[in-house]
Parts: structure tokens; sequence; C-alpha cells
């Protein structure tokens, strides 16, 4: 993954952020899940020497991403089409606006 895609992936990026920082149950499950299906994986990478900011691993070596961070983003979906997106960015955004007003 080049800076550009980090750029354009900023908003789901940031969402895997924001769930690992601020951890709900129901997030974490989900997380735990997914990585479970990526441990399994011939692109698991826990060296770093795919990823696409080194320090980030474990990395999925396909799209370079720390798993960390994408298995907490539920509008993420794995590029080997292992587990999907649960909801759009969008979505995202509306639940988090409708917290924050709350």
């Amino acid at each position: 993954m080049n800076l550009l895609e980090i750029w354009k992936n900023k908003g789901a990026i940031l969402e895997g952020v924001k769930n690992n920082v601020f951890k709900k149950k129901e997030v974490e499950e989900i997380a735990e899940a997914r990585l479970e299906i990526c441990k399994g994986c011939e692109h698991y990478d826990t060296q770093g020497s795919l990823c696409a900011l080194p320090g980030t691993q474990p990395c999925c070596g396909s799209c370079g991403c720390s798993l960390v961070l994408k298995s907490r983003s539920l509008s993420s979906s794995c590029p080997m089409n292992k587990w999907a997106a649960l909801l759009s960015e969008e979505e995202v955004d509306k639940i988090y606006d409708k917290i924050s007003k709350d």
C-alpha cells in the first residue's frame, strides 16, 4: 500500500484507531474473530516486513494494513475476501455523529 492508498483509506483507518482506543465489547468480538481468520492466512505478517507502516505488525501482507486497526474497522473488508465489511463508512460516520450528540 502506498501513501496515496493510505490517504484514500483514512476514514477506515481512523475508525480502526477510534475502536482500538475506545474499546467496545461488540467490536472486540468482531476483531477477535477476524484476527483468527487472518492468523490462518498465507498473507499474515508478524515480522512487519510487508507492513505499509513499519512497526504496526501484525499486518496483512496483501494490503499492508495493520491488523490491529483493520480488524476493528467495521467498514473495512479483507482484500482476500475472507471477511466482509459490516457497515459502510457513511453508516459508521452517522453512528459516531449520533453518539457525540447524545
